[in-house]
């Protein structure tokens, strides 16, 4: 390790009309006792990275340079609890197969350059709200579709608001 190290990770960035779809649903539907996610926050996560050294930051920007998939569309049309987080999400219930496809070729990649990749299954998120202390009673979201068009690298800046910031973005097509 060079001694410098950046918190990073891959991820889906909304454009303006999704981040908007977001924020009204937060906006409509939390309740007062739950920490919404800060709207600039608002992305789908890839690959998380974790720690990385600063001298393989170049190799990320090479793969993430590299990467042929296609523009594809995802429909956002579920909520979701996960009670050991406490995290309330918005997710698709179906997952297209180019973002399936674009998640396995930048996992193929991060492999290559010996990083490690999540062993759990991907479970595509936007995280609407953490600390969220119990599972919410039913909360509709009129389903939305999100053209996907480009990926980012993204650095997490703990203590910071927005806490994440997009080092690099990249065009699919």
């Amino acid at each position: 390790m060079s001694g410098t190290a950046y918190r990073l990770f891959f991820a889906l960035w909304p454009d303006d009309a999704t981040r908007q779809a977001l924020v009204q649903w937060q906006t409509h539907n939390l309740a007062t006792d739950v920490r919404p996610q800060h709207r600039e926050d608002l992305h789908m996560t890839l690959h998380f990275l974790g720690r990385v050294d600063a001298a393989q930051v170049g190799a990320l920007h090479d793969l993430g340079a590299s990467v042929r998939e296609p523009p594809f569309t995802v429909v956002i049309d579920d909520i979701g609890y996960w009670s050991g987080p406490q995290v309330l999400w918005a997710g698709p219930t179906s997952l297209p197969g180019e973002l399936v496809a674009l998640h396995r070729q930048l996992g193929d990649g991060l492999a290559s350059l010996g990083l490690p990749l999540d062993e759990r299954e991907y479970r595509p998120h936007i995280t609407l709200a953490r600390k969220v202390l119990r599972e919410p009673c039913s909360l509709p979201l009129q389903p939305f579709t999100w053209l996907i068009d480009g990926f980012a690298l993204v650095e997490t800046r703990p203590g910071t608001v927005p806490a994440y910031r997009p080092l690099a973005r990249w065009r699919l097509g």
